[in-house]
């Protein structure tokens, strides 16, 4: 909130009747610090007009919030209101005068026209300034056609724009670094590759769990062994196959997809995981022949949480099984739950010791959005850093949903209502 002048002050005073002033008067006094002083003069009852007006002033130019409830409290004409614009920002067109008088005048109710102002929405559009809240408003206009924005639905407007603003702030694509690996991800690559353990590595998004891969993958190439990369998803399949072409060498990379087979015999195999746990299948049956199983020294299990899928957990779970014990078996997850129980169970499976490489910190802060059927986005947690509270909007919908939907089912008849055809 700006800070008014006296003369404003006053001006704004003067419009209310003597009951008021001494109710304005009769507020507790708190120091900027939040502590409690003395109260004001209980003497206003005794106090005339223009005494009580006068030590209304000086008690709003030093508590803030008694100026605050006087801009409450108190109602302009449009008139007066356009005048305390004008005289705030001389050298505002006229039609900007008008679109804002226009928006403070207007209701959306069956087109009414209040006669009176709220003062505290003209300080508001003072302390925004008049030139962006007319630019904020043409924008919103050009968002609304044929639709009346009223100063309600104008800070309602500008408060959700602030709030997505706040959202999106800071995101985008960072200014390059050098790369430094962390001490997590070293210690699982010396684990996996030279003190020959299997590992199971949890850490957040983005935190760097590719990488291990890759470098255990390098380090299994330089010492003469093959290695599989298996993942949940033919798209993600296809993703790691170029990207590790790129990296390794399109000479050195292979997939093999339930519909595409590149490249088999390479040193690196990128496969599904259904398509890696039917090779053995075909190998413990005696129906393939291939060493490829036998022979890897590294089996990458990205997305290893998918072993508590209750349809296709299955498939990690004989994987994981049946992978010969002399193979290495690196497994990577973001959002696996119970990372220690996980690698516990693989070392009693296996018989082969199993290291967790636990990483809780997100390098990338998360933000959670919700997108409106109209194509609105916010926040969908009142707080970005309490993910305990939705937002009110989104509290709303949800309500609203619930009773649509209990409202719904109510109107079902029962069954032994229901009319033969």
């Amino acid at each position: 909130m700006i800070a008014l002048s006296a003369d404003e002050l006053r001006a704004l005073a003067e419009t209310l009747d003597t009951p008021h002033l001494r109710s304005l008067l009769s507020q507790r006094r708190r120091s900027r610090a939040g502590e409690e002083t003395t109260e004001l003069p209980r003497r206003a009852a005794t106090l005339g007009r223009d005494e009580l007006i006068a030590e209304v002033v000086a008690a709003c130019l030093n508590v803030p919030s008694i100026a605050h409830r006087l801009c409450e409290t108190v109602t302009l004409s449009p008139k007066k209101a356009r005048r305390w614009l004008a005289d705030r920002e001389p050298d505002a067109p006229a039609d900007w005068l008008d679109r804002v008088i226009a928006m403070l005048t207007a209701s959306p109710r069956h087109g009414q026209h209040p006669a009176v102002i709220p003062a505290h929405a003209v300080v508001s559009i003072l302390t925004t300034g008049l030139e962006t809240v007319v630019r904020e408003l043409r924008e919103m206009e050009r968002g609304r056609a044929g639709t009346i924005i009223d100063f309600r639905a104008f800070q309602t407007e500008r408060h959700r724009r602030e709030e997505v603003r706040v959202l999106l702030d800071g995101l985008g694509t960072p200014e390059p670094e050098p790369f430094f690996p962390d001490e997590f991800q070293l210690d699982a690559v010396d684990f996996v590759t030279h003190q020959g353990v299997d590992v199971m590595v949890s850490a957040p998004t983005g935190s760097g769990k590719t990488w291990i891969a890759e470098q255990s993958i390098r380090r299994t190439l330089e010492e003469g062994g093959t290695a599989w990369y298996t993942s949940p998803l033919k798209a993600l399949s296809n993703d790691k196959f170029r990207e590790f072409g790129r990296i390794f060498g399109p000479e050195n990379v292979g997939l093999i997809t339930g519909d595409r087979k590149v490249n088999p015999d390479a040193k690196i195999k990128i496969a599904t995981t259904e398509i890696y746990r039917n090779g053995l299948y075909d190998v413990m049956n005696g129906i393939s022949y291939s060493d490829s199983y036998a022979s890897a020294r590294l089996v990458v299990f990205d997305e290893v949480h998918y072993l508590g899928d209750r349809e296709r957990g299955v498939v990690w779970e004989e994987s994981i099984i049946y992978t010969p014990a002399s193979t290495r078996i690196l497994m990577l997850s973001a959002t696996v739950g119970n990372a220690q129980e996980l690698a516990d169970w693989v070392a009693w499976t296996r018989g082969v010791e199993c290291r967790l490489v636990f990483h809780p910190e997100r390098p990338v802060p998360l933000r959670t959005a919700f997108v409106q059927a109209n194509g609105r986005l916010q926040p969908l947690f009142e707080d970005l850093n309490d993910s305990q509270r939705l937002h009110p909007d989104i509290h709303n919908l949800y309500q609203g949903a619930r009773q649509t939907m209990s409202e719904r089912k109510n109107q079902r008849k029962p069954f032994y209502r229901r009319r033969r055809k």
